[in-house]
């Protein structure tokens, strides 16, 4: 039986993109930016990644890959100076994308962006003006007004938080984004890695388990409510984060009282389908002894092949136990 650190990291093999991955989306991304770079009317200055993908952040199943469509400023302005509303902006980049073979009726909006969904992947292209030294205006939650935003330096800040604390920290970002998945995603992506730039700042790496629970115990200290949809969903968080911080506490009391079956039995509550708490041989080893009829399983729940009550013999299959 493995062990919680155990299953904890076999979590994270389990959400964390393949080499194979990769490589499709890199393929994408490519063709992407090519055609876009063949509309001369879009007055493309550069293209470049970012968000969970470029960051290194990314679960699986896959989900919005973020493309920077950085304009001229010059091509778009009107006579006085001043910028398109952010609708007309993405509705160009909509109708161009759509006529294109490849991605006819595969492209929608999805404010404020416009996003290209292949197979089983999506693609959201932010269209963005530069803005001083650093900064880049992109079109704000309502379509009517341009925000300002500073993608490169959150990248560089996890980057560097990600060094300082023993390469783990993306990891730690994975199984938190996973789970807000598991909860409607109420948290925006971006919120969850700046959160975790500031809990682990003056700290050092001890092992998962208390890393996943230290983010869960400080985030509340950290949250911005602006970064919300709404007041309501921001609430609606709060709720959702206080609940599975006691949940983890309850399983680290667990823990220390030498009970770990039992604690993982609560990771696995949270974490649900993608956390295993049988590995694959053991998986085998029950499927086997179940048709033979000499699985058994203890007072405590766990299965077994050497003590306990007899379960009966049966054809099932646990090669999918997780």
């Amino acid at each position: 039986m493995p062990t919680l650190l155990q299953s904890i990291q076999s979590l994270i093999d389990n959400i964390t993109v393949t080499d194979k991955q990769e490589k499709n989306i890199s393929s994408s991304v490519n063709n992407i930016t090519s055609t876009l770079e063949d509309d001369e009317t879009l007055n493309l200055k550069e293209t470049f990644l970012n968000g969970s993908y470029e960051r290194d952040t990314i679960i699986r199943p896959l989900d919005d890959i973020d493309i920077f469509a950085v304009l001229d400023e010059e091509g778009w302005k009107d006579e006085y100076g001043n910028l398109p509303s952010p609708q007309s902006v993405l509705s160009k980049i909509k109708n161009f994308l759509d006529k294109q073979n490849d991605y006819n009726g595969k492209v929608k909006q999805d404010r404020p962006c416009v996003t290209v969904t292949l197979s089983n992947k999506s693609f959201d292209i932010l269209p963005a003006f530069e803005f001083g030294e650093t900064g880049y205006q992109i079109p704000n939650y309502d379509l009517a007004s341009w925000t300002l935003s500073y993608p490169k330096t959150l990248t560089e800040s996890l980057n560097e938080a990600q060094r300082n604390y023993n390469y783990k920290l993306k990891d730690i970002v994975k199984v938190i984004k996973y789970w807000n998945r598991l909860n409607d995603k109420i948290i925006p992506s971006y919120h969850i890695e700046e959160i975790a730039i500031k809990v682990f700042y003056y700290d050092t790496f001890s092992n998962l388990e208390k890393s996943i629970r230290k983010w869960f115990d400080e985030a509340e200290y950290h949250l911005e409510s602006n970064k919300f949809k709404s007041e309501n969903e921001f609430d609606k968080f709060k709720k959702k984060l206080e609940k599975t911080k006691n949940k983890l506490n309850d399983a680290k009391e667990l823990i220390d009282n030498k009970n770990e079956a039992e604690a993982k039995k609560i990771w696995k509550e949270i974490f649900e389908k993608e956390f295993p708490i049988v590995d694959e041989e053991e998986a085998k080893t029950f499927s086997k002894s179940l048709s033979e009829g000499s699985l058994k399983i203890a007072s405590s729940g766990l299965l077994s092949t050497a003590t306990g009550k007899t379960v009966s013999a049966s054809k099932g299959f646990f090669g999918d136990v997780h």
